[in-house]
């Protein structure tokens, strides 16, 4: 299969324009679904680091659905025939708040696509680069790691397993309820049927129960930056994610500032207390 794999690599540079507006309801929206109060809401004012994934939703036809409800392929999405979609990391940095009010754009490109077909089975990483700006210039740039794996590889075991990074400063508790999956989806026109559909994510990719979105993961983590650093702005946010957690159990969110309060590492672990997702931020 690597020889056909390698062929998709034609997608290296493709890139597209959408544009957007920052509205209220939007904001409303995600402070409920993360059970926020006083979320912005007058013109002018700035919204979260992170909260721009309520914008530019993903357009595919259900004639441009997988089976799983990903896109099948159209546009600069390379139509790589991998069952298995996830997300591996993604890098992000913030360079500009985004207001109510702002009429956005963000162009999209493939700025890489690398390929591991071996033994264990096929993995294509495509490494997809998101510039969103506003009329005062560039706002958010978000480099996002989309994995994509054959059945074996999917269900082969992490070759490195991550340990928590040190002791934690702030530690919380999440329940990951199925409205809360849901609504987290919706917000982000994310149709990804294993954060919602119990069946097919049991039967059909035979894992334990809802997955739990790593952009759900990474927001609450910066979430827990915003609540115990309230006077630091946050510049860039990295996470790798180590493994998939599931609503079988409550799962833990931690981290540790640096001492002089300008970075934080923080991790997330799954019900049974395995490193599931790392991150660092960075703050100005």
């Amino acid at each position: 299969m690597a020889e056909s794999l390698e062929s998709f690599k034609s997608y290296i540079g493709k890139r597209e324009t959408a544009t957007d507006v920052v509205t209220a309801s939007a904001m409303l929206k995600f402070a409920a679904t993360l059970g926020q109060e006083n979320p912005p809401l007058e013109k002018g004012a700035a919204i979260p680091p992170g909260w721009y994934g309520a914008f530019f939703p993903a357009s595919h036809r259900p004639s441009q659905m997988r089976t799983d409800g990903q896109a099948s392929g159209g546009g600069i999405v390379p139509p790589i025939p991998l069952p298995r979609r996830r997300i591996g990391g993604t890098r992000v940095s913030f360079q500009e708040p985004l207001r109510i009010g702002d009429e956005i754009t963000r162009v999209t490109e493939i700025a890489d696509i690398r390929i591991d077909d071996g033994p264990n089975g096929a993995m294509v990483t495509v490494i997809e680069r998101n510039s969103i700006s506003n009329s005062r210039g560039h706002a958010v740039v978000e480099e996002r790691d989309m994995v994509m794996l054959s059945e074996a590889r999917a269900e082969a075991a992490p070759s490195a397993v991550p340990t928590v990074p040190t002791q934690a400063t702030w530690l919380e508790t999440i329940e990951p309820n199925p409205p809360l999956l849901f609504r987290f989806s919706a917000i982000r026109f994310n149709c990804h049927r294993i954060h919602y559909d119990r069946d097919y994510v049991t039967k059909v990719e035979k894992l334990p129960g809802l997955v739990v979105q790593s952009s759900l993961v990474s927001q609450l983590l910066m979430e827990m930056c915003r609540k115990e650093l309230p006077g630091r702005q946050l510049k860039s946010f990295d996470f790798k994610s180590a493994r998939q957690i599931y609503d079988t159990g409550k799962f833990t969110i931690a981290g540790t500032p640096a001492k002089d309060g300008h970075e934080a590492e923080l991790w997330a672990l799954d019900s049974d207390g395995r490193v599931a997702m790392t991150a660092t931020a960075k703050f100005a």
